[in-house]
């Protein structure tokens, strides 16, 4: 075996945003610039002006189109097809972006990437930036629940043509952004212009800075109220007189539908009851939950687990170690439709460990009294990993059990993260408790890294 572990996923990011917002302008921009990175792109030409596909050419890019209608209603057929031809020429780029349509939902988009082994082997997703139009969001968020979803899912919104809409305005639409959307970070631009490193570094959004400031947010809007909620869905105030904004309040239904729901409280939690928490919640809320994140706080567990999701699909990993000095809260924030945020708080609550639970050395995270893994038992895991993928050894290897939520799928499996350097993190996962693991489940990680149910 070579010192070298191989090409490592290629990431993925999805450029959405409605109608005229500015993504195929700022896709070129992000084409013809100078920041050393291997685009390949996958493009609809329905519904919006196309590329200008002399300009890819020249750039030198794998180019993917798909002219047959919105990716988010062929996902399951052309988009997986066109991962399918990406992966045939793999050595060619490392990071692919996904124009959609104006018109699209992310969800289906973002679903594919764990809709097939092959494509999770091999791509994964850094996150979702949506491009707004400032001169006209206020307008599309009241008649298109597309623009709702396309913010409620982003990780970074551009708020583009600026230079359109006085500076008192474009904080009145942040403000309108955020009821929607408290996490993701707003960059502004004019004519798609803003530095792409921060495109390029979307995925590593500090995630616990970002949850703070949604709780902040939510809890100031808690103390004043929404302004909305003095008319009811028919435009009248609570007195039954219908106001001057009868008409506007008649249309807003899309941004009533979109909550958000955050959860920060202390405590250690029972990492089995936490499993079954979250497959509750994906039950009951379905494709209603569009998005969810946020920082863990186990049981007898050093470091901080790290979970999102996007809509059925879930994934949970180790994160860093707590400090020693910082309190270890747990965050979480929830974004979707028709959301019971008193009955998520409550469901949350109940996996909280009572304070002698909490207490006792004897408890793994996940409850089973005094389980003992030895060093040994870790080493010979790490041995295969660096025998099967060639990792260097003085390559860090962490290897540690999770929850799993997924309803087909053990309460407990294991996380495994191979910290290359000056790569990210390569994630691997084996469905099952360390003591079981064999080496017959590592060497189908070759295959499958990210297997499940």
């Amino acid at each position: 075996m070579s010192d070298t572990a191989g090409p490592k996923k290629a990431s993925v990011i999805i450029l959405t945003g409605f109608l005229g917002a500015g993504k195929t302008t700022l896709l070129n921009r992000i084409l013809t610039a100078n920041h050393g990175r291997r685009i390949a792109v996958v493009v609809n030409e329905f519904g919006e002006v196309g590329i200008d596909h002399h300009l890819l050419i020249s750039a030198e890019q794998e180019v993917i189109q798909m002219n047959n209608g919105c990716i988010c209603c062929t996902v399951r057929g052309d988009l997986l097809r066109s991962f399918f031809e990406l992966s045939a020429h793999r050595a060619k780029f490392d990071t692919v972006i996904i124009e959609t349509t104006g018109l699209a939902e992310p969800a289906p988009v973002a679903q594919t990437l764990y809709a097939d082994e092959r494509i999770r082997s091999e791509f994964a997703l850094d996150g979702v930036i949506t491009v707004v139009d400032a001169k006209h969001i206020a307008l599309q968020l009241e008649e298109s629940a597309e623009a709702c979803e396309q913010i409620a899912f982003a990780d970074l919104i551009v708020l583009n043509k600026t230079d359109l809409v006085v500076a008192e305005e474009l904080d009145r639409i942040e403000q309108q952004i955020g009821r929607l959307n408290k996490v993701a970070r707003i960059c502004r631009a004019k004519n798609s212009e803003l530095d792409l490193g921060i495109i390029f570094e979307v995925e590593s959004i500090d995630l616990e800075r970002r949850i703070d400031s949604a709780i902040a947010a939510h809890d100031h809007d808690d103390d004043h109220g929404d302004h909305h909620d003095d008319h009811d869905h028919d435009g009248h105030d609570q007195d039954g007189h219908e106001g001057h904004h009868g008409h506007h309040h008649r249309r807003h239904n899309h941004l009533r539908d979109v909550t958000t729901v955050c959860i920060v409280e202390p405590g250690v939690l029972d990492s089995m009851k936490l499993s079954g928490w979250f497959r509750w919640q994906i039950a009951r809320f379905g494709t209603n939950l569009l998005r969810m994140k946020g920082i863990l706080n186990l049981r007898n567990d050093p470091d901080q687990f790290l979970f999102q999701g996007v809509r059925m699909e879930f994934e949970g990993r180790p994160g860093r170690a707590w400090r020693p000095d910082e309190d270890r809260l747990n965050r979480l924030v929830f974004i979707g439709r028709e959301l019971d945020g008193e009955a998520i708080a409550q469901g949350f609550a109940s996996c909280l460990c009572r304070e002698a639970d909490a207490a006792s050395v004897q408890a793994d995270p996940f409850g089973r009294g005094l389980v003992e893994i030895s060093s040994q038992r870790l080493d010979q895991i790490r041995y295969w990993m660096r025998q099967n993928f060639g990792f260097a050894k003085e390559t860090p290897i962490v290897v540690k059990e999770v929850p799993c939520v997924k309803p087909a799928c053990p309460p407990i499996e294991t996380a495994i993260l191979a910290l290359v350097q000056n790569e990210p993190p390569r994630h691997f996962k084996i469905q099952r408790p360390i003591s079981e693991i064999t080496f017959d489940n590592v060497y189908d990680l070759i295959e499958n890294p990210m297997p499940c149910c």
